[in-house]
């Protein structure tokens, strides 16, 4: 399974907490779960006053046995979040942000990429020297989404969809 998320390091938590980072949600992040491992998990950061947007975060996944919301400004919390960046054996943290600003899928997502494009919107025909068809990952609650645009259209879908294509 397709990972695009980079692995939480202690370099990138105080960067994060140094841009005004206060909440985080850990949640279990199966695509990211490889043989040796326990568990896989994802963090996500929210600013202050990002407080409502965390926990509507939290609530999303209320499913998640392993979901937690830390606050940065207790000590305790803030000493459990370089735990996790320091990755633990037997544990991969990822973190939702991008690797690449721009992105580009690999190889065998762009075949099923351009299948998927040529059945669902088969009208999206670019041309020589005009626009092209753009895609980009798009994450919310630690869920990925592939957001295809081509000129005025734009389509939001799941990323297992292409997977699965």
């Amino acid at each position: 399974m397709y990972n695009p998320f980079p692995l939480l390091t202690e370099h990138m938590l105080k960067i994060k907490l140094a841009d005004g980072k206060r909440f985080f949600i850990r949640q279990t992040y199966p695509r990211g779960l490889y043989p040796g491992l326990r568990a896989a998990f994802l963090f996500r950061a929210y600013e202050e006053h990002e407080k409502e947007q965390a926990e509507s975060h939290l609530h999303k996944i209320d499913q998640d046995p392993h979901r937690f919301l830390y606050d940065a400004t207790r000590e305790d919390h803030l000493q459990k979040l370089y735990v996790a960046a320091g990755q633990p054996p037997g544990f991969a943290i990822y973190y939702a942000g991008r690797k690449e600003q721009d992105w580009k899928p690999p190889y065998e997502y762009q075949l099923k990429l351009k299948n998927f494009i040529r059945s669902i919107h088969p009208e999206w025909k670019p041309k020589r020297g005009g626009d092209k068809i753009q895609a980009g990952l798009y994450e919310e609650y630690g869920e990925l989404f592939l957001k295809l645009s081509f000129e005025s259209e734009n389509d939001l879908i799941p990323f297992e969809t292409i997977e699965n294509y």
